[in-house]
């Protein structure tokens, strides 16, 4: 691709997500801009470099995704370049009901880009398969998964083609704040790489953050590994949102160790008010507004609740007796909203007030808070 069509593809980009009408009633769609120094995977550090990004997403109900993205060089010595994915967490349709799921993580993404320095074009793709079991109980879960992880890199005139087989477990405790231990395993042609590291999540509203830590355990990669963010709630449909992190080598991709930042905002384009608030929409007085819904109609035994009122990022609800129950400081408003599974679905259940069809094929709960 040249530097024209790369050029090109960003501003495409920038128009279509012009096109997509903030009215538009989708599940999931969301347009991030964001600049910084980013490294794409599928082109291993190839494309590390200070760019503005641009990036259309759209997330399903059932836990799929897709995206595209476009990045332009903010220094000369930076890269283009152009990445594009779909994937998701998949689960048979009576899985998320259970305390035991079986399902698998499946994505692919590519990229496109022009190295600034070298005056070179490539392209890469990545795949990954894996396979997983998870455990809930109220607040805790286990998951134990195993699957390939496969990449494939061309740049000046050179191909390479590489895989791995990857096992990991990752157990993880709490709601509003949550703390995560993760394991893994990575097995190439040349040895076995292991990899221990955990992670602080606070999910509260209207700001988020997490930092995470790991390092690998082998004698020729002992590389350590962090990151850390924040995401601060703009209103009801934006979200201001930086990152930073320090990558160590990757078995599969064998990158430099590199550290990279990022800032941006991100604009939620789905779920638009209704021309009519339903008159069976549940209604409140202004102040800490308590949602609730009755563990029956609860699938698993994790249940987190998005929507207007917090961009829609997943806030853990807690469990008091017969109901999960989440309160939140509310203005006056009408709000929707959904319910997120442990599994990663959405779901309104029938009995939920002002429940109606999102326009893309999942469900939202109505809320008038006056």
């Amino acid at each position: 691709m040249t530097c024209q069509q790369l050029r090109t593809s960003w501003l495409l980009a920038g128009i279509a997500a012009l096109l997509v009408s903030p009215d538009a009633r989708g599940q999931g769609w969301a347009l991030d801009v964001s600049a910084g120094r980013v490294v794409y995977d599928p082109a291993s550090a190839s494309a590390s470099t200070n760019n503005a990004i641009s990036t259309l997403r759209y997330d399903a109900s059932a836990g799929a995704w897709v995206y595209g993205s476009a990045a332009i060089p903010l220094q000369s010595s930076a890269s283009e370049w152009g990445a594009f994915g779909a994937g998701g967490r998949f689960l048979p349709s009576a899985s998320s009901s259970r305390r035991v799921n079986i399902g698998a993580d499946l994505s692919g993404q590519g990229v496109l880009f022009h190295d600034g320095v070298a005056n070179q074009t490539g392209n890469g793709f990545s795949v990954d398969a894996l396979p997983f079991v998870s455990v809930s109980a109220g607040a805790g879960s286990l998951e134990m998964r195993g699957g390939w992880r496969g990449h494939t890199l061309s740049y000046a005139g050179v191909t390479d083609n590489r895989g791995v087989m990857e096992t990991g477990a990752r157990a993880s405790y709490g709601s509003i704040v949550r703390v995560e231990a993760d394991g893994r395993w990575v097995r190439a042609s040349e040895g076995t790489y292991p990899f221990l590291g955990g992670t602080l999540f606070y999910g509260g509203a209207p700001i988020q953050a997490w930092v995470q830590a790991g390092k690998w355990l082998s004698p020729v990669l002992d590389d350590v590994a962090w990151s850390g963010g924040l995401n601060v709630a703009l209103g009801r449909q934006a979200t201001l949102w930086g990152t930073v992190r320090q990558d160590a080598p990757d078995p599969l991709y064998w990158n430099v160790a590199r550290r990279t930042w990022s800032v941006g905002v991100t604009r939620r384009l789905g779920r638009g008010a209704p021309a009519l608030v339903p008159l069976s929409a549940s209604r409140s007085e202004a102040g800490v507004v308590t949602i609730r819904v009755s563990a029956s109609d609860v699938p698993g035994t994790v249940v987190a609740i998005g929507g207007d009122f917090n961009t829609w990022q997943p806030l853990p609800m807690r469990r008091e007796g017969s109901e999960w129950v989440l309160r939140l400081p509310l203005a006056p408003g009408v709000y929707h909203y959904a319910f997120r599974s442990g599994t990663d679905t959405w779901f309104v259940p029938p009995s939920a007030a002002g429940r109606h069809d999102d326009g893309m094929g999942g469900f939202a709960a109505v809320l008038v808070v006056n």
